[in-house]
């Protein structure tokens, strides 16, 4: 639609002050949306030139002191609401000012924000989009630099209308440089705990202490929340018919758990369930994203490691789920364990050389795939350590009862049918448990906290065997807040379960990791064990010449000691340098030889773990004497 007049004016150019809402000016108090006027922006001008109105009124009654923005909250006199510059006079229209320029539809700059160190100032915008939805958005004012694309894009992407003049885009850009609210909002760029208030993208739960304080970041919707369906409906559909399987009920109560690590101020870390592509793995992680939102809530392990690192500050104290561990380049996944679990990012440096603030996290992540963390390392030719299975502690998913994931079924229901039901479910009902729990847990946070690490404390002591080591320990104590969590959700009436069912899945779960892992004692110990062993099964003949060799027998090729036969069976004689470099590969060879003499598999001198022998070759040198023994060491 076009016309030969802007339709915001009278015939004879003057304003009509009547029709317009709101006059914004340098250190106006921000308005506070109207949610309930009426959205007719269906009919809004698409050009800055197409400005809908009567001619036929007269503008006037209000004095008009220079040139100014104004913002129109709702439709008046066929006035389309929106944000209208108001330019200084054209031509011989002495003393009156030019015709409304429609900008954009309504935009309201709610308050200035700045985070604690008076840096990163944003302004909190406020609008609707074309379904009429409010949304809310601290724009970071460095998107204004280089022509202010990125944030006209993102605007757009939003639902917000703008007009495509190279005038209305100056005048959006000076409106949301130049104007100076007096509401001011510290703001963040981490989700989470800031002290007792809890940040989400699109709002902030419970009361500051100080200031308000808003999630800023230069996407509107940076984590993919949402809601659809009802929370009864999700309790009903998708929680409740989860017990009894231990897999489904750790993988909800890892969604509560997530807020609650912050909390108690414990260290981040994750669960992956391993298993076949058909055992339902995924299944599970679509039911802990329910709680979050709907299936874009759910990430992958596809991405680069820079770009786990900002998936995780977009998460922290939220659940993180990614799906296919094997999409993950094998050459990083070692380091991507201590990476999400640690929870901080690379050090990186400005232009000049100084050191940029580092982003820091912290979460609890819920991982699938058909391979684990030390299938990923090995395949790359690295080694797995103990510290990096404590961060991602490996569940079979298969439960072990033939039917997959599952260990319980609704009468007359295939395994298939009951995972169809509840993706199902999942798809209908999302995005309403994890608000109801964060609500409640932001009511009183420290009567949540002491519930919370009396349950936890309980349940880990529980979990953890007798005097088990500090791995054990700490495995422990990731299960049991995830039981904790899932009670005190089923207690505040959100799961549908009775109580005590998050404790039976957590104990199912932590059990199978136990089984998994081979060992309630430490991992570094066995794992030397294992490795020392594997050397030997597959290198002791080939490459230990044989005590009592036939001098007319072929020479040994890299020949790493001698084999001794006795009645236990064979005692190897190992030079110390293929030790070192060779059997303790990845391993501190000291560290080594001392579980192998703590095991009673290593003949030491008494001060050294090294023996002077004499060997077969007349010889007589320092060798590490590893005896029958190794066969049974267990730690």
């Amino acid at each position: 639609m076009t016309t030969s007049q802007n339709p915001a004016t009278s015939r004879n150019g003057r304003l009509r002050a009547d029709r317009i809402a709101t006059r914004i000016a340098p250190d106006a108090t921000p308005t506070k949306i109207d949610r309930d006027s009426r959205d007719r922006r269906d009919t809004a001008p698409n050009k800055a030139s197409e400005c809908p109105g009567d001619p036929g009124q007269s503008w006037g009654g209000r004095d008009k002191t220079g040139p100014h923005f104004e913002l129109i909250d709702e439709w008046r006199d066929q006035m389309a609401p929106g944000l209208y510059w108001i330019g200084p006079p054209k031509g011989d229209q002495l003393g009156e000012l030019a015709p409304p320029v429609w900008v954009c539809d309504a935009l309201k700059i709610e308050a200035a924000t700045r985070d604690a160190q008076g840096g990163e100032w944003g302004r909190l915008l406020r609008f609707k989009d074309q379904d009429g939805q409010q949304k809310q958005w601290s724009m970071p004012m460095r998107m204004l630099a280089a022509g202010g694309e990125e944030l006209r894009a993102e605007l757009l992407a939003a639902g917000l209308r703008l007009a495509p003049s190279a005038a209305a885009r100056a005048a959006l850009a000076n409106y949301l440089g130049r104007e100076h609210p007096t509401a001011r909002a510290r703001c963040v760029a981490r989700t989470g705990w800031h002290g007792n208030s809890f940040v989400l993208p699109a709002e902030t739960l419970g009361t500051p202490s100080g200031e308000h304080i808003i999630f800023q970041a230069p996407s509107l919707a940076p984590v993919a929340l949402g809601q659809a369906g009802t929370l009864g409906g999700w309790i009903e559909s998708v929680s409740a018919p989860c017990a009894g399987n231990s897999r489904l009920v750790l993988a909800i109560a890892a969604a509560f758990a997530a807020p609650c690590l912050g909390l108690l101020e414990l260290e981040g870390g994750g669960i992956h369930l391993r298993g076949s592509s058909s055992c339902g793995k995924t299944t599970a992680l679509q039911m802990a994203a329910s709680a979050f939102g709907g299936a874009a809530y759910m990430g992958t392990w596809r991405q680069t490691d820079n770009g786990l690192e900002g998936t995780a500050a977009l998460h922290s104290d939220l659940l993180l789920i990614l799906d296919e561990l094997s999409q993950l380049d094998p050459r990083h996944a070692g380091q991507v364990a201590y990476l999400l679990a640690n929870g901080q990012g690379k050090g990186r440096a400005h232009r000049d050389g100084s050191p940029r603030a580092i982003t820091t996290w912290r979460t609890l992540f819920l991982s699938a795939g058909e391979v684990g963390l030390a299938d990923l390392v090995n395949e790359s030719g690295g080694k797995v350590r103990a510290g990096q299975q404590v961060r991602v502690l490996d569940v079979a998913a298969d439960a072990g009862a033939g039917l997959g994931l599952f260990e319980r079924l609704p009468a007359g229901v295939t395994a298939g049918q009951f995972s169809d039901a509840l993706k199902h479910a999942c798809a209908t009902h999302y995005g309403h448990a994890m608000p109801a729990f964060l609500r409640k847990l932001v009511t009183d946070p420290d009567k949540a906290r002491a519930a919370l690490r009396a349950m936890t404390d309980t349940l880990a002591a529980a979990l953890a065997p007798a005097a088990a080591p500090g791995q054990v320990r700490r495995a422990a104590a990731r299960f049991g807040v995830i039981a904790a969590a899932g009670e005190l959700a089923t207690v505040w009436g959100l799961t549908g379960w009775a109580v005590g069912e998050a404790e039976s899945g957590a104990r199912a779960c932590f059990q199978a990791w136990l089984d998994g892992r081979g060992t309630a004692g430490a991992a570094e110990p066995a794992a030397m064990l294992a490795q020392v062993r594997a050397f030997l099964e597959q290198h002791g003949e080939s490459r230990f010449t044989p005590w009592h060799a036939d001098v007319h027998a072929p020479r040994t090729l890299n020949r790493c000691g001698f084999r001794r036969p006795t009645e236990a069976g064979p005692e190897f004689y190992v030079e110390r340098e293929s030790f070192r470099t060779e059997i303790c590969k990845g391993f501190d060879p000291a560290a080594v030889a001392r579980v192998l003499a703590d095991h009673g598999a290593l003949m030491t001198d008494g001060t050294t773990f090294t023996r002077k022998e004499r060997l077969p070759d007349d010889r007589h040198a320092r060798v590490y004497r590893i005896v029958p023994a190794i066969w049974e060491a267990t730690p």
